[in-house]
């Protein structure tokens, strides 16, 4: 039988076990700190290179929350598309890519050459109910729950560069066509 060595330290004495608790208490906050420091970072950087645009994100809840994400759009689009990154599975899986409103847009059909200029850039992408196009993020990390991932989140702006630039290059090569869409007068159905 293997003895975790964590579970060991944890019960070896009173202090120990007091330790531990005191990290099981400030975890959850300390990583919401850490993530959401990176949305506002990831935001700012965004907003410099797309003028005039909206965001949110969960920021603390983000990998506690259920479907917690960042979300960008410029204001004609409001109610109806995002450029989204969202967090599945509590940072399991991420996923990002152009999301459709359909609580505001009914039953407006897939635009089919959204997703075909989304493809070349991300083979994977694909259409689905909440999503005109949504791609499993791979890099620079596809688990956002480990602790060596987190790190490089709060420090390594390698990482910071890297999903910002994969979501600009999502919102700069759909932007013309969301416009288009998001000018028609359809009707929710």
């Amino acid at each position: 039988m293997k003895n975790d060595p964590v579970e060991d330290y944890i019960l070896k004495n009173e202090r120990n076990l007091r330790v531990a608790a005191a990290v099981s208490e400030a975890w959850l906050a300390a990583r919401g700190k850490l993530i959401s420091g990176f949305l506002d970072r990831l935001d700012a950087r965004l907003k410099r290179q797309l003028k005039g645009w909206k965001s949110e994100h969960n920021g603390a809840d983000f990998i506690v929350a259920a479907y917690p994400g960042y979300w960008l759009w410029k204001p004609a689009w409001e109610d109806q598309y995002t450029v989204g990154l969202q967090c599945h599975e509590y940072g399991e899986r991420m996923v990002m890519g152009v999301t459709r409103e359909i609580n505001h847009i009914g039953k407006r059909p897939f635009n089919e050459k959204l997703l075909s200029v989304i493809k070349p850039v991300h083979s994977s992408a694909k259409s689905h109910q909440w999503w005109e196009a949504r791609v499993t993020l791979r890099e620079p990390a596809p688990d956002w729950r480990k602790p060596e991932v987190l790190w490089r989140m709060h420090k390594d702006d390698a990482f910071l560069v890297a999903v910002a630039d994969q979501l600009l290059e999502i919102a700069r090569t759909s932007e013309r066509i969301i416009d288009g869409m998001a000018r028609k007068d359809w009707k929710k159905k």
